[in-house]
Parts: C-alpha cells; sequence; structure tokens
C-alpha cells in the first residue's frame, strides 16, 4: 500500500518541467522532514540528484551539540548505484540517502544493501520515510524514535525494516518502565545495530532512566552500562517530550539521575512530563538566584506552568513570570519595577512568615539602612519611627531575607531580583522562588493559594538566628 510520502513524492515528479519538478520534489520531502522534528531545520540547496553536493542540509538549533546531515536525493533504487554512492559520500557529513522510489525487497533482492558496522551513513526510501511519519495523535515514544532516526540512522531501512524497528523501540520502552529485561534488551540491540554510537548511548540512557523511573535498578538494566547512569540535554528532552507519565515516584526517581544545568540546557518547552518533573525538583534542586519579570503570560505557555527557554527555567503566571538561572549574567536586563513603601514590604513578610534582616530605603536622593546581627527586625518599632520621620514618602530598595535553610537571599525590588548572599551559595528553589514571589509581588489570594500549591508553603525560619554581615560590608 502506498502511503503518502510515496504519493506525494510521485506526483511531484510526474510534473514534466524538470526545474518545477526538482523544486515540488524538495518541498514534500523538507515538509516530511520537519514534521518528523519541528526542532529541526531543513535548508535546500540549488541542486538536485548531485553525485557530491547534498540537495538539503539537515541542523538542530535549539540542540548545538547534534551534528548536522547531508540528504542526498536518489531517482534510481537501484542497489549497486546506491551502494557505490554511499561509498563516494564523505562519512563526516553522516550522509543520508534518500531513494525516491522502493528499495528492492528482501524478496526481490536477497538482502537490502549492507553497511559497515561503523557506518554513520543512512539510506532510506519513501517507503521508508513514510512509516517514520507520526500520526497526529500517537503517543510520544513513536515521534521521539523517528526524530532519533533523523538525528543518527544508520544503515539501511525500508518500509518492512521502519516498521520492525519502531515496534521494537516502543514495546521496549513500554517494557522498561515494568521491568522486563528482554524486550528491553531488544530495543537496545535494534539502537545499537541502526543508530549512531552518540544517538544510540542516549537512547539507551532514554530507556535506562525509564527502567530506574519504574523501580528497578541501573544494576538491572539489560545492556552496557556506558553512559545510561545519568541523563544528557538530548535523552533529558527524550524523556520529557514522550507520553505523559504522571507517576510521581517515577519522577521522584528519574529527578535523582538530573540536575537544573542539564535541564536548562533542554529545549523542554512547557511539556506536561516538565511540570511533572518539576513537582519532585522543587524541593531537591538548588539555583542562585531568580527574577520576576511582569507582563502577560506568553502565547505558547499556558499560565501556572513551568518551560524552558533560552536556558531559563521559568514560572508562568497570569501577571508576570519568574525566570531561574544559575548566574545572574545568565538573566536579561531588568525593567525597573516601582519600589514599595516600608509597610508593605513589612507586611508582605509578616504575611507570609519572612524574616527580614536588613532593609535600605531611600527618599528621593537619600539613603537608609536598617539591619541587626541576623535576628529578624521586620517587627522592630524603630521601624515606626523611621517611617514617620520620613514622611512615610520612602521607598524600599532591597531587603534581606533569611529562608528556611538559613541562608539569606537579597531581594532587590528595583529590578525584581533575588539572589544568594555568598559567592558560590546555591539554595532550595521551593525557597529561592517562593520567598522572592512572595516578597517582591504583592500577590493576590488566589495568586499566593497558586504559589502554595507549586511550591509549598513558606516554610519556618530556622531555630538559630544566622550570622550576618552589616550593611557596611555589603
Amino acid at each position: 500500500m502506498v502511503n503518502i510520502v510515496e504519493q506525494s513524492i510521485s506526483q511531484a515528479m510526474d510534473e514534466p518541467d524538470d526545474r518545477l519538478m526538482f523544486t515540488q520534489v524538495k518541498d514534500v520531502v523538507a515538509r516530511h522532514l520537519r514534521r518528523m522534528d519541528p526542532g529541526a531545520t531543513v535548508t535546500k540547496t540549488e541542486f538536485f540528484n548531485h553525485t557530491h553536493v547534498p540537495d538539503m542540509v539537515l541542523e538542530w538549533p535549539g540542540r548545538p551539540r547534534t551534528p548536522r546531515r547531508f540528504i542526498y536525493l536518489r531517482t534510481t533504487s537501484d542497489q549497486r548505484e546506491l551502494e557505490d554512492d554511499l561509498q563516494r559520500l564523505p562519512r563526516a557529513d553522516r550522509p543520508v540517502l534518500l531513494a525516491l522510489g522502493q528499495l528492492p525487497t528482501a524478496r526481490q533482492q536477497g538482502d537490502l544493501p549492507s553497511l559497515p558496522g561503523s557506518s554513520t551513513a543512512l539510506l532510506l526510501d519513501a517507503s521508508a520515510l513514510g512509516a517514520l511519519q507520526p500520526a497526529d495523535d500517537s503517543p510520544g515514544i513513536p515521534r521521539l524514535v523517528s526524530r532519533s532516526v533523523l538525528e543518527g540512522g544508520r544503515g539501511t531501512l525500508d518500509k518492512a525494516a521502519t516498521e520492525e524497528f519502531l515496534n521494537t523501540v516502543v514495546q521496549g520502552a513500554e517494557a522498561a518502565r515494568a521491568g522486563e529485561r528482554v524486550p528491553t534488551r531488544d530495543a537496545v540491540d535494534a539502537l545499537t545495530a541502526r543508530m549512531t554510537t552518540e544517538v544510540a548511548d542516549r537512547m539507551s540512557a532514554f530507556l535506562a532512566a525509564l527502567w530506574q523511573g519504574g523501580g528497578s535498578t541501573l544494576a538491572s538494566f539489560p545492556a552496557p552500562q556506558r553512559g545510561v547512569g545519568h541523563l544528557d540535554e538530548t535523552a533529558l528532552m527524550y524523556l520529557l517530550e514522550s507520553e505523559d507519565i504522571t507517576d510521581s515516584a517515577f519522577w521522584n526517581r528519574v529527578v535523582r539521575m538530573i540536575s537544573l544545568p542539564i535541564l536548562l540546557r533542554t529545549p523542554a518547552a512547557g511539556t506536561g512530563n516538565l511540570q511533572h518533573l518539576m513537582r519532585e525538583a522543587i524541593q531537591l534542586w538548588t539555583s542562585r538566584v531568580c527574577m520576576i519579570v511582569p507582563g502577560m503570560a506568553d502565547a505558547d505557555i499556558s499560565p501556572w506552568r513551568w518551560a524552558v527557554k533560552a536556558g531559563q527555567l521559568i514560572l508562568q503566571t497570569p501577571r508576570f513570570h519568574v525566570l531561574v538561572a544559575q548566574a545572574r549574567r545568565q538573566l536579561p536586563p531588568g525593567q525597573e519595577h516601582d519600589l514599595p513603601r516600608l509597610d508593605e514590604v513589612r507586611n508582605r513578610a509578616d504575611r507570609f512568615g519572612i524574616p527580614l534582616t536588613s532593609l535600605r530605603m531611600v527618599v528621593t536622593d537619600r539613603h537608609v539602612g536598617y539591619g541587626g546581627p541576623g535576628d529578624d527586625i521586620s517587627h522592630d518599632a524603630q521601624l515606626d519611627g523611621i517611617s514617620d520621620a520620613l514622611g512615610q514618602a520612602e521607598g524600599v530598595i532591597e531587603a534581606d531575607a533569611r529562608i528556611p535553610s538559613g541562608e539569606t537571599l537579597q531581594c532587590l525590588f528595583g529590578t525584581g531580583i533575588a539572589s544568594a548572599r555568598g559567592a558560590r551559595t546555591q539554595v532550595p528553589l521551593d525557597a529561592l522562588l517562593g520567598t522572592t514571589t512572595r516578597l517582591l509581588s504583592d500577590l493576590s489570594s488566589d495568586e499566593a493559594e497558586k504559589i502554595t500549591q507549586l511550591l509549598g508553603a513558606q516554610g519556618p525560619p530556622p531555630d538559630q538566628p544566622w550570622s550576618q554581615p552589616s550593611f557596611d560590608d555589603v
């Protein structure tokens, strides 16, 4: 049965004008490649069916460590010609040779063209490209397998071989979560045979994550242990973009295999699995700085959801979003916020039980500081006198807030930025984001409730006062 890809290519090749036919064939192929992986960029060259010059270049701008691939279109399906072409193409370019017709089947030609075990080249025909097209309602894993073929597929694929490969890996992923050894091993073997080493290792790490997330031990994973004990950003992307996994125990195990820096390198958008991951990660991971950016929700991110964009972890709300980064330089330039009055800041601190250890205020062009040895100053009667003396016209520039783990956050009201005191200090994400949103933003009751649902309640302060430098040392 002819699939939609074969049909589209055949119709394009019926065009009598050669130049127009070349353009239409390339458009059809490029459209189906982008459908397999929307994150890929397909650049068409001016050549067609050329011996040495590719017809298209496939690149992944969002995954800079994924090398590009050159795609060569071939009007022939002759086995000998295709094998000769593969021998001439540079191995470093990881070439993809796409026969626009059908490769000889095993019944017609004995075996499909064989490629060396170390080959990085991929030979496939139009029927295989059609079999790799994900259905609109297909779960995530078939889509991931199709994407991985584009990234690092090798060997020879016709329709039958492609369908067998897809089924083996999809069944292996389901088996990995269930701790079933044989189908999981079959999937790893298929990946090793059909993928370049780098992509096979990432997909194996993805299967190992499913294996451990399901409750089995890494030591019992039925494959070589090379690289499967951790997830890099691409393997993590595979996991986050697979079908929705709502099991909290699964994510509680997986979150220990990764870290925030890896997540920040992952183009994860706002997937459902990212939400499940962050529910477990929020209390386990640490970071240094975050920033409140006022404004409406981005159109491509639903409110009250997590996303990763441009190397930043984002918590999106209807009225503002919070950016999390490992260092201040990774945040965008901050826009100026209106400074709250002293009584507003004290009320926010009192409302959520946030200990304040120092404050800096401004009146016109004069600055006033107030601090202590590290205890909570927010209820000091002297602050009432300061506010009265300043005619209640003061604006709070910054406050130091002590979080439950004992560290101190420097909260800058003018830019909406909060960062941990200390050159290398990292603080738990729930405390970093919770303290920042509650102190630097005037939350409504509904917003406060949503923040509590996502981050947990503001924890109690530590039992012992935290030693903090005076303002003269800041």
